[in-house]
Protein backbone atom coordinates (compact mmCIF):
# COMPACT_ATOMS: atom_id res chain seq x y z
CA UNK A 1 0.00 0.00 0.00
CA UNK A 2 1.64 3.51 -1.24
CA UNK A 3 0.93 6.57 1.47
CA UNK A 4 0.02 9.57 -0.31
CA UNK A 5 2.26 12.62 0.62
CA UNK A 6 -0.79 14.18 2.55
CA UNK A 7 -0.64 11.34 4.85
CA UNK A 8 3.17 11.65 5.09
CA UNK A 9 2.64 14.95 6.17
CA UNK A 10 0.31 14.40 8.55
CA UNK A 11 2.79 11.42 10.26
CA UNK A 12 5.40 13.52 10.73
CA UNK A 13 3.46 16.45 11.98
CA UNK A 14 1.98 14.14 14.62
CA UNK A 15 5.32 12.75 15.68
CA UNK A 16 6.90 16.34 16.21
CA UNK A 17 4.42 17.38 18.41
CA UNK A 18 4.56 14.06 20.52
CA UNK A 19 8.10 14.48 20.66
CA UNK A 20 7.75 18.61 21.29
CA UNK A 21 5.51 17.73 24.25
CA UNK A 22 7.60 14.63 25.78
CA UNK A 23 10.65 17.03 26.11
CA UNK A 24 8.03 19.60 27.64
CA UNK A 25 6.67 17.44 30.35
CA UNK A 26 10.39 16.26 30.80
CA UNK A 27 13.30 19.51 30.75
CA UNK A 28 16.35 17.30 30.53
CA UNK A 29 14.91 15.33 27.73
CA UNK A 30 17.62 15.37 24.78
CA UNK A 31 20.46 16.02 27.27
CA UNK A 32 23.49 13.75 27.81
CA UNK A 33 22.38 12.97 31.72
CA UNK A 34 26.00 11.63 32.31
CA UNK A 35 27.59 15.44 31.74
CA UNK A 36 25.10 16.56 33.78
CA UNK A 37 26.99 18.51 37.08
CA UNK A 38 25.59 20.00 39.94
CA UNK A 39 26.00 23.77 41.24
CA UNK A 40 26.18 22.69 44.60
CA UNK A 41 26.90 20.19 47.18
CA UNK A 42 23.61 17.92 47.93
CA UNK A 43 22.84 15.47 50.51
CA UNK A 44 23.24 12.06 49.55
CA UNK A 45 25.00 13.20 46.35
CA UNK A 46 28.67 12.61 45.54
CA UNK A 47 30.61 15.73 46.42
CA UNK A 48 32.57 18.08 44.44
CA UNK A 49 35.68 16.77 43.11
CA UNK A 50 39.01 19.51 44.32
CA UNK A 51 42.39 19.45 44.52
CA UNK A 52 43.84 21.73 46.22
CA UNK A 53 46.90 23.04 47.76
CA UNK A 54 47.46 23.63 51.39
CA UNK A 55 49.39 26.25 53.75
CA UNK A 56 51.83 23.46 54.32
CA UNK A 57 52.76 23.24 50.13
CA UNK A 58 51.43 20.02 50.05
CA UNK A 59 48.59 19.27 47.21
CA UNK A 60 45.36 17.53 49.37
CA UNK A 61 43.02 15.87 46.61
CA UNK A 62 39.60 15.02 47.30
CA UNK A 63 39.82 11.78 46.03
CA UNK A 64 42.65 10.59 48.00
CA UNK A 65 40.26 10.09 50.84
CA UNK A 66 37.67 7.91 49.16
CA UNK A 67 37.15 5.38 52.24
CA UNK A 68 37.37 7.76 54.99
CA UNK A 69 35.23 10.34 56.45
CA UNK A 70 36.04 14.47 55.18
CA UNK A 71 35.17 17.40 57.21
CA UNK A 72 35.56 20.30 55.30
CA UNK A 73 35.05 23.54 57.13
CA UNK A 74 34.95 27.26 55.34
CA UNK A 75 36.99 29.77 56.92
CA UNK A 76 38.71 32.73 57.13
CA UNK A 77 41.30 33.71 59.05
CA UNK A 78 39.75 38.06 60.15
CA UNK A 79 36.16 36.77 60.81
CA UNK A 80 35.00 37.30 63.60
CA UNK A 81 32.56 34.30 63.77
CA UNK A 82 35.38 31.90 62.58
CA UNK A 83 38.90 32.67 62.86
CA UNK A 84 40.35 35.28 65.38
CA UNK A 85 38.88 36.54 68.38
CA UNK A 86 37.81 34.77 71.87
CA UNK A 87 33.99 34.65 70.47
CA UNK A 88 35.01 32.87 67.01
CA UNK A 89 34.38 29.07 66.27
CA UNK A 90 38.43 28.61 66.44
CA UNK A 91 38.98 31.48 69.20
CA UNK A 92 36.23 29.79 71.76
CA UNK A 93 37.83 26.32 72.32
CA UNK A 94 35.09 25.09 69.76
CA UNK A 95 36.78 24.08 66.91
CA UNK A 96 39.43 21.73 69.26
CA UNK A 97 36.90 20.28 70.95
CA UNK A 98 35.48 19.67 67.82
CA UNK A 99 38.38 18.21 66.22
CA UNK A 100 38.94 16.01 69.23
CA UNK A 101 35.82 14.80 69.64
CA UNK A 102 35.93 13.83 65.50
CA UNK A 103 38.86 12.15 66.17
CA UNK A 104 37.36 9.77 68.98
CA UNK A 105 34.47 8.85 66.82
CA UNK A 106 36.43 8.02 64.18
CA UNK A 107 40.15 8.13 64.42
CA UNK A 108 40.42 8.18 60.25
CA UNK A 109 38.33 10.87 59.54
CA UNK A 110 39.90 14.03 58.03
CA UNK A 111 39.48 17.20 58.51
CA UNK A 112 40.54 20.23 56.66
CA UNK A 113 39.56 23.87 56.66
CA UNK A 114 39.17 25.56 53.32
CA UNK A 115 40.26 29.13 52.82
CA UNK A 116 38.08 30.76 50.15
CA UNK A 117 38.85 34.26 50.80
CA UNK A 118 39.93 36.43 47.68
CA UNK A 119 43.76 37.34 47.04
CA UNK A 120 44.18 41.28 48.18
CA UNK A 121 41.14 41.24 50.70
CA UNK A 122 42.18 43.17 54.01
CA UNK A 123 44.94 43.85 51.98
CA UNK A 124 46.74 40.32 52.54
CA UNK A 125 48.17 38.32 49.61
CA UNK A 126 46.52 34.63 49.37
CA UNK A 127 50.05 33.84 50.93
CA UNK A 128 49.73 35.87 53.93
CA UNK A 129 46.55 34.63 54.01
CA UNK A 130 47.33 31.40 54.64
CA UNK A 131 50.01 31.86 57.39
CA UNK A 132 47.45 33.86 58.90
CA UNK A 133 45.26 30.83 59.05
CA UNK A 134 47.60 28.65 60.05
CA UNK A 135 48.92 31.22 62.86
CA UNK A 136 44.78 31.15 64.20
CA UNK A 137 44.88 27.04 64.27
CA UNK A 138 48.18 26.91 66.07
CA UNK A 139 46.91 29.08 68.89
CA UNK A 140 44.17 27.26 68.93
CA UNK A 141 45.77 24.14 69.59
CA UNK A 142 44.36 21.85 67.21
CA UNK A 143 46.08 22.79 63.58
CA UNK A 144 44.22 20.73 60.73
CA UNK A 145 45.63 21.63 56.42
CA UNK A 146 43.93 24.91 55.43
CA UNK A 147 43.28 24.46 51.81
CA UNK A 148 43.42 27.69 49.38
CA UNK A 149 40.99 28.01 47.13
CA UNK A 150 41.43 32.21 46.25
CA UNK A 151 39.93 31.72 42.92
CA UNK A 152 36.82 30.55 44.60
CA UNK A 153 36.08 27.99 42.81
CA UNK A 154 35.91 25.20 45.03
CA UNK A 155 34.04 26.84 47.89
CA UNK A 156 31.39 27.58 44.69
CA UNK A 157 31.04 24.24 43.79
CA UNK A 158 30.01 23.13 47.29
CA UNK A 159 28.14 26.31 48.10
CA UNK A 160 29.80 27.40 50.65
CA UNK A 161 28.22 30.80 51.91
CA UNK A 162 29.79 32.13 55.46
CA UNK A 163 32.95 31.31 57.57
CA UNK A 164 32.65 28.79 59.25
CA UNK A 165 30.21 26.07 56.66
CA UNK A 166 30.61 22.87 57.07
CA UNK A 167 30.38 20.01 54.84
CA UNK A 168 30.82 16.46 55.55
CA UNK A 169 31.44 13.86 53.18
CA UNK A 170 30.70 10.50 54.09
CA UNK A 171 33.14 7.42 53.21
CA UNK A 172 31.11 6.32 49.77
CA UNK A 173 32.31 10.13 48.56
CA UNK A 174 28.45 11.53 49.11
CA UNK A 175 27.26 14.59 51.03
CA UNK A 176 26.13 13.61 54.60
CA UNK A 177 25.98 16.86 56.37
CA UNK A 178 25.73 20.29 55.47
CA UNK A 179 25.49 23.51 57.80
CA UNK A 180 27.09 25.05 61.16
CA UNK A 181 29.77 23.39 63.53
CA UNK A 182 27.98 23.46 66.06
CA UNK A 183 24.57 24.88 67.71
CA UNK A 184 24.33 28.72 68.34
CA UNK A 185 23.58 27.73 72.19
CA UNK A 186 26.57 25.47 72.22
CA UNK A 187 25.36 22.26 73.77
CA UNK A 188 24.69 20.77 70.20
CA UNK A 189 28.81 19.40 67.98
CA UNK A 190 26.80 18.75 65.04
CA UNK A 191 29.88 17.64 63.26
CA UNK A 192 30.57 15.02 66.17
CA UNK A 193 27.31 14.03 65.83
CA UNK A 194 27.27 13.18 62.07
CA UNK A 195 30.92 11.49 62.15
CA UNK A 196 29.66 9.40 65.02
CA UNK A 197 26.28 8.53 63.37
CA UNK A 198 28.52 7.69 59.84
CA UNK A 199 31.20 5.45 61.88
CA UNK A 200 28.30 3.64 63.25
CA UNK A 201 26.24 3.34 60.13
CA UNK A 202 23.33 5.44 61.21
CA UNK A 203 21.73 8.03 58.79
CA UNK A 204 23.00 11.83 60.02
CA UNK A 205 20.20 14.00 61.78
CA UNK A 206 19.77 16.15 61.01
CA UNK A 207 21.55 16.32 57.31
CA UNK A 208 21.39 19.97 57.47
CA UNK A 209 21.18 22.91 60.18
CA UNK A 210 21.56 26.65 59.73
CA UNK A 211 24.81 28.28 59.33
CA UNK A 212 25.85 31.70 60.34
CA UNK A 213 29.13 33.84 60.02
CA UNK A 214 30.36 36.25 57.75
CA UNK A 215 29.62 35.93 53.96
CA UNK A 216 32.74 33.96 52.36
CA UNK A 217 34.52 36.94 50.13
CA UNK A 218 35.00 35.53 47.18
CA UNK A 219 36.60 36.81 44.16
CA UNK A 220 34.74 38.52 41.13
Amino acid sequence: MRLTSAVLTTAVITCSTLLIAAQQSDPHAGHDHSKHTRDKAEIAHEAPAFSLKGVDGKTYTLADYKGKVVVLEWFCSSCPASGRGEGSFWGSGKAAATIEGMRKADADAVYFAVNSTKDGYNGFSNAEEGTASAEVMSKAGASVPVLLDADGKVGKAYGAKTTPHVFIIAADGNVAYIGAPVSKDGKTNYVVNAVTALKAGKPVEPATTKNEGCGVKYAK
